[in-house]
């Protein structure tokens, strides 16, 4: 078994195969939606996703008739739902074979899961959600990231319920560093309109023909990349242990849940 797909489906990636479950037993997506805790709309969105994923329709509806319409698997679909249930029977043995052997095992396993993910984002922050405001369409979601720190992202309504945030839930935050602006470091907060700032001093910077990069030591330990421009680090006197405070939007912050 490939240890980086079992790594996966012991975290919380396993979201879209259990709406799959959930259309091959009721047949319908309504239900299955409502199974998984997912709009109706957020459902055939998620569908969506798959059938671009796979390469090739999971789903597909069943026009009415005598036997009634619904939703329905592709041959396709109920193949890899097979190989998704079995993978499943086999996490659980060995997670449950792991924790008799060491135990707090099964704790460790989000730690590893940030630890394999592959993304193109520079910044990867682990947290936690302390608070969620919702809206209509978009939800602020506020993560703590330790040190005081903390992060505020602007997700969508139905994001909130797929990766089912509330307080306390841990979250992965991705932020990549073109879009991190960075300011000479004040003691108090700059008067902009960027929801995040987040302070701390230049741990180095690796300058290029035309843009440089920026690593900043937060007061938690964790360290921000930011790009700028070679001019840039001079006008702001961008230098080893100097302050300097990382500007993000909200909107910048993409949420990953990998428990």
């Amino acid at each position: 078994m490939d240890a980086d797909l079992l790594s996966q489906l012991a975290g919380g990636k396993q979201r879209r195969l259990e709406l799959l479950q959930a259309i091959a037993a009721s047949g319908s997506i309504t239900h299955a939606a409502k199974a998984v805790g997912l709009s109706y709309k957020g459902a055939w969105s998620t569908v969506e996703t798959m059938n671009n994923l796979a390469g090739e329709p999971l789903v597909h509806r069943v026009a009415g008739g005598r036997g009634g319409g619904g939703t329905r698997l592709t041959t396709r679909g109920q193949e890899l739902l097979d190989l998704y249930e079995r993978l499943q029977t086999e996490r659980r043995s060995l997670v449950a074979r792991i924790e008799r052997e060491r135990r707090g095992a099964s704790r460790d396993l989000p730690v590893l899961g940030r630890l394999a993910m592959l993304s193109s984002a520079r910044n990867q922050l682990a947290g936690r959600v302390t608070h969620i405001k919702t809206g209509a369409v978009n939800d602020e979601v506020d993560l703590e990231i330790g040190g005081d720190n903390r992060i505020r992202a602007t997700i969508t309504r139905e994001s909130t319920r797929t990766l089912r945030l509330q307080a306390g839930t841990p979250i992965t935050a991705l932020i990549k560093a073109p879009w991190i602006m960075l300011a000479a470091g004040t003691p108090a907060p700059l008067a902009c309109s960027a929801d995040n700032q987040l302070h701390g001093r230049v741990r180095r910077v690796a300058r290029g023909a035309v843009n440089a990069e920026v690593v900043l030591e937060l007061a938690g330990g964790q360290t921000l990349a930011a790009i700028v421009t070679n001019a840039s680090v001079d006008a702001l006197g961008l230098r080893r242990s100097a302050p300097a405070i990382a500007l993000f939007s909200a909107a910048s912050v993409i949420l990953v849940r990998l428990d």
